[in-house]
């Protein structure tokens, strides 16, 4: 097994949990994540050799667009989220909270959502951010606004009830 090869299976986990923000759900996660591997094993002679990890997000994020543009006339299935099992969330307050954040996530436009992603959750500059999305940084930091914007608005103190037992 080549170098790269092994430095594609190191960043599987990386490329799963943006697939998953990019696609809102598991099955569809999966397949965009092994339609990025193929895409990027077949044309591995392409790579440049300056940043794998960019550069598979790239081949992800485009093949998510294309998805998206062929599927544009069906409308987008969104399925009922339930609190995966996490062994992190342990008290039930937390539990909806996580809850709470995931449904504000998956409300976001794609555009804002995988912004968000790549920022603050796969730690990506905002320089690599607009590298990959091929977009100005300047609209980079726009849609993380916005997106940041709506998930303070969507998760203020307003939008979790908090239950009491009744004596």
């Amino acid at each position: 097994m080549s170098r790269q090869s092994r430095a594609m299976l190191d960043l599987i986990p990386q490329l799963r949990r943006y697939a998953r923000s990019l696609t809102r759900s598991s099955h569809d996660a999966e397949d965009l994540l092994q339609d990025c591997l193929t895409n990027a094993v077949e044309n591995e002679a392409s790579w440049r050799g300056t940043n794998l990890r960019a550069w598979m997000t790239r081949i992800m994020t485009n093949l998510n667009y294309n998805n998206l543009r062929k599927n544009r006339r069906t409308p987008p299935h969104v399925p009922i989220n339930t609190i995966d099992s996490d062994p992190g969330l342990q008290s039930p307050n937390l539990a909806v909270e996580h809850y709470a954040f995931r449904q504000a996530v998956e409300k976001l436009p794609a555009d804002q959502r995988s912004v968000l992603m790549l920022v603050a959750i796969e730690g990506y500059s905002y320089g690599e951010t607009a590298e990959i999305l091929d977009i100005p940084v300047g609209t980079v930091m726009s849609r993380l606004s916005r997106a940041r914007h709506f998930l303070a608005k969507q998760l203020s103190g307003n939008n979790i009830v908090e239950l009491r037992s009744s004596r």
